[in-house]
C-alpha cells in the first residue's frame, strides 16, 4: 500500500512540473529513504531540489496526515516558492500559506493550512510565541542552508535545534548548494546525504582576457571590437539571449547600465520597444514624485537595460525580475545580493571584478560567492548550456582565476552561532519559552548546535553565554533563583518583540524619560536592528557634531560625553535627522541628495522602523510610560506614510500618498468629513476623475 501510495506522488509531481522522468540527482535521493528519513541534498544551483522538496511535502501531506512548514532566508524567496507551489498544487486542496511578517503573533490564522512558507526569523519567532500548531508539523524544509555561515545563519541554526528539541520525530529536509563538508551537515542533522554535481543546463565557466575567453573546457570564444564589455553584449545579443552582469557596487552597476544602453537598443524589435516603453512607464511611476534613479531607470528599461540592487524600491526590483523572465529586458546589471535571491537566469553571467571594499580594504569575494553567480548562468526550457565569465587584467592572474575559482571548491561552511546579538536574543528566547531552565539545561541546549559539532567543545561558546547571560540578568530580564534561571515578564515580552537584548534595554533607558520627536526617532535608530546606519563623509562629521551639541536638550543627553562613549553616535544622530525629514514630507529625491540614501534603502529603513516603534509602543506600556506609548504609536503611522500629524487621516485612504494628502490639504480638504462632503469634480480637478471616484467608493462603503 505504501509503495503504491508513493508511486503516485512521485507521478503527480513529475505531471505538475512537466517531467517525464526524474534526473540523476533526483534519482540518488530517490534511492535513499526519503519519504521518512532526514536528508541534505547538496547540489548546483538549478539542479531540481526543488523537486526533491516537492515529493517529500506532498507525502508528508497527502500520505501521512500532516503539516509542512519550508522555511528560507529572504522574504523574496519565500514568496516566489508560494506562487509557484500554489500554481501546482492548491487544486488539489492543499492549503498554502505565506507567513513573513509580524514578528508578535503565534499567527494563529495558519493552523488551517497544510504548507506555510516562511523566512527562518518569523520561524523562530512563531517558536517564541508557542504557536500550539506547531505541534502538528511533520515536515520542516530548510532551503538555502548553507546560510548557516551567514551573519543570520545562527538564527537558522537554533531554530532547527527548537524544532528539534519540541519535535523528536520531526523529518528534516535541507538543500543547499554544493559545499564541501555536506557530510559534517548531515551528521548535525542524522541525516543521509545525498551529493550530486548534476546540473541538467550545462555550465561553461571561462576567464576572458585580451578579447578572449578561455572556457575550462579548453574552448575558447574571440570577441570582435575594442571594448570587451560592448563585445561580449553584441555576441549575447546575436544568439538571441540574454544576460546578467554582477557588479561590486550600486554606482557601478548603474554606471554599466548606462554604458550598455545604446548597444541593446539598436538591436530591440519594434514590439519589444513597446513592451518596454510600458514596464518604463510603470516603473517610472511606482513613486507619487519620481527621483532621479527612478527617471535614470526607466529610461534606460525603455532602451531594453535595466539596473538591479537594494537602492529600488520592491516594486521596481519586481518589475524588472518578471521583465527579465520574459525575455523582454536583455541585460540587467546587478549587485551580488540578487544571486541569493530569485530565481532569474540568465544565458551569460558576466563578473567584471572579483573585489569588493571592506573594513580592511579591497578583498577578494570567496569561491562560494562566485560559485552562487556562476550558478545563474542557462536558462531552463531556453538553453542548453549555460556561460559564466570572469575577467583577468594579466595573463598570470587568467591562470590564477582560473585555477582559484573555476577549478576551486567553495568554502567550507562554518557555525555563526557565537555571532553575539543573534546569541544574545537566542539565549533569552530560549530562557523565556523554557528550553533552558538552569546551567546544565543551557549546556546540553547549546551542545545540539552545529558549532559544538564542528568545533568538538562547547567551552568558548559557554564563555560567551555566561558573559551574555549577566547582561540579561542587569537588564532585569532574567532572574536566578536557586540556581533556577527564569524570564522576568519584561524578559519575556523582549522575547516576544523579537529584538536583540541590548538593543531594548537602550530603548527602555530613552523610554524612562519624556521623549521629544527627535528623541523618539533617536530611540528607534540606537538599535541592532536598525543598523548598519547611514555613512557619512568626513567633512560632514564636523558640521553633524555642531548640530548633535545644539540639540543636546532635545535628544535628552550629553552630547560630548555620548561622543567619546558611542563611537556610532553621529550616524544615529544623522539617521534620526533622515527620519525627522521624511516624516515632515521631504521628498524622496530630497533624502537621496542630503543622505545619500536611496528609495529601496530608505523604504527597508522605514519597515524596520514600523516594528521597532511598534515595540517601543509596547514596552513604554509595559514601564507604565503610557505618554511615550502614545507617542510612539502616532510616530509609528508617520513613519509610515511620511506625514505630519495633520495628514493622518487622509493618508487612510486608499491610494492617497504623502503627495496627494498634501494636495488635498492645500486645498481646504483636511478631514475624512471634508472629503465626504466635496463635490466630485472638485476632487477630479486635484486627484484626476479615476481616483477621485475611488475615494468617493470607499467612504460610501464605509
Amino acid at each position: 500500500m505504501q509503495e503504491s501510495q508513493l508511486q503516485e506522488i512521485k507521478e503527480l509531481v513529475l505531471s505538475k512540473n512537466g517531467f517525464q522522468s526524474f534526473n540523476p540527482m533526483q534519482k540518488a535521493v530517490l534511492k535513499k529513504n526519503w519519504h521518512q528519513a532526514n536528508l541534505v541534498v547538496s547540489a548546483p544551483t538549478a539542479s531540481g531540489k526543488t523537486i526533491i522538496a516537492e515529493l517529500c511535502a506532498l507525502n508528508c501531506i497527502l500520505r501521512r496526515k500532516e503539516k509542512v512548514l519550508y522555511t528560507c532566508p529572504l522574504k523574496a524567496l519565500a514568496s516566489e516558492h508560494y506562487k509557484d507551489w500554489k500554481r501546482k498544487y492548491a487544486g488539489l486542496g492543499i492549503k498554502i500559506a505565506i507567513s513573513t511578517g509580524d514578528f508578535d503573533s503565534s499567527s494563529h490564522y495558519l493552523s488551517k493550512y497544510d504548507l506555510i512558507f516562511t523566512t527562518n526569523e518569523k520561524l523562530d519567532s512563531l517558536i517564541t510565541h508557542r504557536a500550539s500548531w506547531l505541534s502538528n508539523v511533520g515536515l520542516l524544509i530548510v532551503d538555502e542552508v548553507h546560510e548557516l555561515a551567514s551573519s543570520r545563519g545562527a538564527t537558522l541554526e537554533a531554530v532547527v535545534m527548537k524544532m528539534r528539541y519540541l519535535l523528536p520525530e520531526l523529518q528534516i529536509v535541507a538543500l543547499s548548494a554544493t559545499i564541501p563538508n555536506a557530510s559534517e551537515l548531515a551528521d548535525w542533522l542524522d541525516a543521509e546525504l545525498v551529493v550530486s554535481n548534476y546540473r541538467p543546463i550545462k555550465l561553461m565557466e571561462g576567464v576572458l582576457f585580451s578579447n578572449v575567453v578561455y572556457f575550462s573546457n579548453n574552448k575558447h570564444l574571440e570577441l570582435q571590437g575594442r571594448n570587451y564589455l560592448t563585445a561580449l553584449v553584441e555576441d549575447t545579443l546575436a544568439l538571441n539571449k540574454q544576460m546578467l552582469f554582477f557588479m561590486s557596487t550600486r554606482k557601478n552597476a548603474e554606471n554599466l547600465a548606462k554604458k550598455l544602453a545604446s548597444t541593446v537598443e539598436q538591436k530591440l524589435l519594434p514590439k519589444e520597444k513597446l513592451y518596454l516603453q510600458k514596464l518604463s512607464e510603470r516603473l517610472l511611476n511606482v513613486l507619487e514624485n519620481p527621483t532621479e534613479q527612478c527617471k535614470l531607470l526607466s529610461s534606460l528599461a525603455a532602451r531594453g537595460v535595466a539596473f538591479h540592487h537594494a537602492g529600488l524600491l520592491p516594486k521596481q526590483r519586481e518589475l524588472i525580475e518578471d521583465a527579465f523572465r520574459e525575455s523582454k529586458l536583455k541585460v540587467v546589471v546587478a549587485t551580488p545580493t540578487l544571486a541569493l535571491g530569485v530565481n532569474m537566469p540568465a544565458f551569460r553571467v558576466v563578473i567584471p571584478s572579483l573585489y569588493r571594499y571592506t573594513e580592511y580594504g579591497m578583498q577578494r569575494i570567496p569561491v562560494s560567492e562566485y560559485k552562487q553567480m556562476a550558478g545563474r548562468s542557462g536558462r531552463p526550457k531556453y538553453d542548453t548550456y549555460g556561460q559564466a565569465i570572469i575577467v583577468a587584467r594579466s595573463e598570470p592572474e587568467k591562470d590564477e582565476l582560473m585555477e582559484y575559482y573555476i577549478n576551486g571548491m567553495p568554502e567550507d561552511i562554518s557555525s555563526a552561532l557565537a555571532f553575539i546579538p543573534v546569541l544574545r536574543t537566542q539565549l533569552l528566547s530560549a530562557i523565556a519559552t523554557n528550553f533552558i531552565f538552569n546551567f546544565d539545561s543551557l549546556e546540553r541546549f547549546f551542545s545540539k548546535s552545529f558549532y559544538c559539532m564542528q568545533y568538538g567543545s562547547l567551552s568558548a561558546l559557554i564563555e560567551k553565554l555566561h558573559a551574555l547571560l549577566d547582561d540579561l540578568i542587569d537588564y532585569g530580564f532574567v532572574v536566578e533563583k536557586q540556581e533556577r534561571l527564569e524570564a522576568t515578564l519584561l524578559g519575556k515580552r523582549v522575547a516576544e518583540l523579537y529584538l536583540d537584548p541590548e538593543s531594548a534595554h537602550r530603548m527602555l533607558i530613552h523610554l524612562k524619560s519624556r521623549l521629544s520627536e527627535l528623541a523618539s526617532l533617536y530611540c528607534l535608530v540606537d538599535t541592532f536592528e536598525f543598523s548598519p546606519w547611514p555613512s557619512i563623509s568626513k567633512a560632514r562629521k564636523e558640521q553633524l557634531f555642531s548640530e548633535l551639541v545644539a540639540r543636546e536638550e532635545e535628544l535628552g543627553m550629553d552630547a560630548t560625553k555620548e561622543y567619546f562613549m558611542d563611537e556610532n553616535v553621529l550616524e544615529k544622530f544623522n539617521a534620526a535627522l533622515m527620519l525627522e525629514d521624511w516624516i515632515n514630507e521631504r521628498s524622496e529625491q530630497a533624502i537621496m541628495d542630503d543622505y545619500n540614501v536611496q528609495p529601496g534603502v530608505l523604504y527597508a529603513k522605514l519597515q524596520i522602523c514600523d516594528w521597532l516603534s511598534y515595540a517601543a509602543c509596547e514596552l513604554a506600556k509595559l514601564i507604565e510610560m503610557r505618554e511615550n506609548s502614545a507617542k510612539m504609536l502616532k510616530l509609528r503611522k508617520r513613519l509610515r506614510h511620511g506625514v505630519k500629524e495633520e495628514l493622518l487621516s487622509l493618508v487612510e485612504l486608499r491610494g492617497i500618498g504623502r503627495v496627494r494628502a498634501r494636495r488635498l490639504y492645500r486645498a481646504g480638504i483636511k478631514s475624512i468629513t471634508d472629503v465626504k462632503r466635496v463635490n466630485i469634480k472638485d476632487l477630479e480637478r486635484i486627484l484626476g476623475r479615476k481616483l477621485a471616484e475611488s475615494i468617493k467608493a470607499q467612504l460610501h462603503a464605509r
